[in-house]
């Protein structure tokens, strides 16, 4: 026997269809989905439009152009009532869901979702410079320090030798010197009319402006002074000092004596040359000739 009841089924509807878009949805389920003043959708809605019969990738892309809208999620409040595809109540939004869905930068075009997971900086703050460094940054060395000075300290004699003192910007650095060393320096003072001397220990003690040295070594060195170059008209003697180099001696002529050559030179004259066709030249003064006195002018 056949059951007389008849089975009920859901007709789909006929405007729907297997790859749904924005715009279908909104005409499809109009009390869910508003362009306008969009409403936070039901926790796993996405299962109910498959189970309608829309296709699971065609629905996310959907779901996400519309989800991704500054309006959703600006609309997406904590306490806000979520909403099924009738526009039913359907769950809450809570603190933490608007806390997600709040951007942290500008929007990007359309239909590229937000970042959610903004970039972290490329370089991270620098410490302070007063930071401590950790014990594995640290490695064994030894601390010397360095004075240097060009002038021959007072000794005070003390029981362990001879101790000297340098006044710094930085305090007094004092040091106790084996006679050796000390005959050494000031012989080296005696020898080299500049020099420079550099004291060199480890710290022994740094207290009321006093920076001892222990286990002292001094290294003495000439100062060598670098001649200035000589001005013209000088040239250094052999013994140091310098002086003047004497003008050279010109031998003097008597004026006389310069003048005979050019008039000797002047009195012989070369010979004129005349070439055979040309006429005889005229006498530099005139011809004189005689004349014959008359009867009247004789007597």
């Amino acid at each position: 026997m056949t059951d007389p009841s008849p089975v009920v089924t859901n007709p789909t509807p006929l405007t729907l269809t297997s790859a749904p878009t924005l715009p279908a949805l909104i005409e499809t389920y109009p009390a869910c989905f508003d362009g306008e003043n969009p409403r936070p959708l039901k926790l796993g809605i996405h299962q109910d439009l498959m189970a309608a019969g829309f296709e699971k990738a065609a629905v996310k892309r959907a779901l996400a152009r519309y989800c991704n809208r500054p309006r959703y999620r600006k609309a997406l409040c904590a306490g806000a009532i979520r909403i099924d595809l009738q526009g039913q109540p359907a769950g809450v939004v809570t603190a933490a869901e608007a806390e997600t869905a709040r951007p942290t930068s500008p929007p990007g075009p359309p239909g590229k979702p937000a970042n959610r997971h903004p970039r972290a900086p490329l370089h991270p703050p620098l410490p302070a410079n007063d930071t401590p460094l950790p014990q594995e940054a640290l490695v064994p060395g030894r601390l010397e320090l360095t004075v240097k000075f060009s002038e021959l300290p007072q000794p005070l004699p003390v029981q362990g030798g001879l101790k000297i003192g340098i006044q710094t910007g930085e305090g007094i650095v004092t040091a106790i010197l084996p006679p050796k060393i000390w005959r050494k320096l000031e012989q080296a003072a005696k020898d080299y009319p500049q020099w420079i001397a550099a004291l060199s220990g480890s710290l022994a003690r740094f207290a009321d402006g006093e920076i001892a040295l222990q286990h002292p070594s001094v290294q003495v060195f000439e100062r060598k002074v670098r001649p200035e170059p000589a001005a013209e008209g000088k040239r250094p003697d052999s013994n140091g000092p310098v002086v003047e180099a004497p003008e050279p001696k010109v031998p003097e002529v008597n004026a006389s004596a310069r003048k005979k050559p050019e008039e000797k030179a002047s009195a012989v004259k070369a010979p004129d040359r005349q070439t055979p066709n040309a006429p005889p030249s005229a006498p530099p003064y005139p011809k004189l000739r005689l004349k014959r006195r008359g009867p009247s002018e004789a007597g």
